[in-house]
């Protein structure tokens, strides 16, 4: 986004462009699974009647592609398909239950709202790309006890999607065992999503749950984000840190498209110098989980609240329209530049001679300031370039 004005004589012009994004997706090189459900019995493939496990290969059927690392099951650059909605008990949960299964380059999930995988015990994984089919419940990923999972792919797809964490068996949860979502293209999710910590253990032993939104985007295009711990004594915190890796464009959370709602226990932890942007009217807070929510009102948000921790801010309601709003230049060629901002985004602020060309900048990296507003003055008598010039032009881009 970008704002443009131009002095010429005693003048102002303004203009606004606004730039797309292109998203460009990659896709795995190795096998395709199927997770299959005609045995789940106890004399199944594994041997268990009560949960099937991701690393027996008799729960799987190569459906293309060369299996990775030839092992029967998917991980590495494999993708699969889990769909469980012909049996919804238990008996069908998908688990690692003990083994690390590390990486897996894609999921493709039909939601059953119970259990569809379960990460526990052993060490950390990680998805790649996370495809949510349209169900009639949402896909449930579980991450059980204290290990961290990543997903640095593309969450697609109409599907909802239901993260939770329960802490059961462990030593507790750790500020560092998370639950992330990173990497290097935005989410296209229209679907809704459910960050919820389902801990039910009551105090001292409450445990807390960590999700962490590592980039531009991290949300999609989600039509309802939640963030929840269990109201009343039991269960421990759900919080959110939202990191500097979302400042630019949308941030992690769409200020058009999302309503987010932060219930019982929910926590917002945002870094230094990032201002998360929600519309009017989509930021609802419920932190005692009493069944009701309250609608923020438009206005920047700090630590101060009960609900955000960090250094950083949100901001409700702010305007998505940058624009240059005064210029003031005085007889020595000192220029005030000022234009409406959010807190703690960075901007970029450009001159041209001829609008065409646009490659010479009077500062790269200018923090919002507080407020709605920011306003930086530059010395032009200093830039050989601008001695003599019968006009120029200004653009501030975030």
């Amino acid at each position: 986004m970008n704002s443009t004005a131009k002095i010429k004589n005693s003048s102002i012009g303004r203009a606004i462009k606004c730039s797309l994004c292109a998203l460009i997706s990659q896709t795995a090189l190795g096998g395709h699974f199927t997770f299959l459900m005609d045995d789940l019995s106890a004399d199944g493939p594994d041997g268990q009647g009560h949960q099937q496990l991701w690393t027996t290969p008799g729960n799987w059927k190569l459906e293309s592609g060369v299996d990775d690392g030839s092992n029967g099951y998917p991980d590495g650059t494999d993708t699969c398909a889990i769909d469980r909605t012909a049996n919804l008990g238990g008996s069908s949960r998908l688990t690692n239950a003990g083994n690390t299964i590390g990486t897996v380059a894609g999921v493709t999930g039909t939601g059953t709202g119970n259990q569809d995988i379960v990460f526990k015990h052993g060490g950390s994984n990680t998805i790649g790309d996370l495809t949510l089919l349209a169900s009639t419940a949402p896909f449930h990923i579980r991450e059980e006890r204290d290990q961290s999972l990543t997903i640095d792919g593309v969450i697609s797809g109409e599907g909802d999607l239901l993260m939770t964490r329960d802490g059961g068996f462990s030593d507790g949860v750790d500020p560092d065992e998370l639950i992330t979502i990173t990497g290097t293209e935005p989410n296209t999710i229209t679907g809704t999503i459910r960050l919820w910590n389902s801990n039910n253990k009551a105090a001292p032993e409450g445990q807390p749950c960590y999700w962490v939104a590592d980039k531009v985007g991290a949300f999609g295009q989600t039509s309802e984000l939640t963030l929840e711990g269990r109201a009343g004594t039991n269960g421990g915190i759900a919080s959110l840190r939202i990191t500097a890796n979302t400042v630019g464009g949308e941030g992690a959370i769409d200020d058009d498209a999302t309503v987010f709602n932060i219930g019982a226990k929910g926590v917002l932890n945002i870094d230094a110098g990032v201002n998360e942007k929600v519309g009017e009217g989509n930021l609802w807070i419920d932190p005692e989980g009493t069944g009701t929510y309250t609608e923020v009102a438009p206005g920047t948000y700090t630590s101060t609240e009960a609900w955000i921790e960090g250094d950083g801010s949100i901001t409700v309601g702010a305007s998505s329209i940058l624009a240059i709003t005064e210029i003031d230049l005085s007889s020595d060629l000192k220029l005030a530049l000022t234009w409406n901002s959010n807190p703690g985004r960075i901007y970029s602020v450009y001159y041209s001679l001829d609008m065409i060309d646009w490659g010479a900048d009077l500062d790269d990296g200018v923090v919002g300031d507080d407020g709605e507003t920011t306003t930086r003055e530059f010395d032009l008598s200093a830039i050989p370039a601008l001695d003599g010039v019968p006009r120029v032009y200004f653009r501030v881009e975030q």
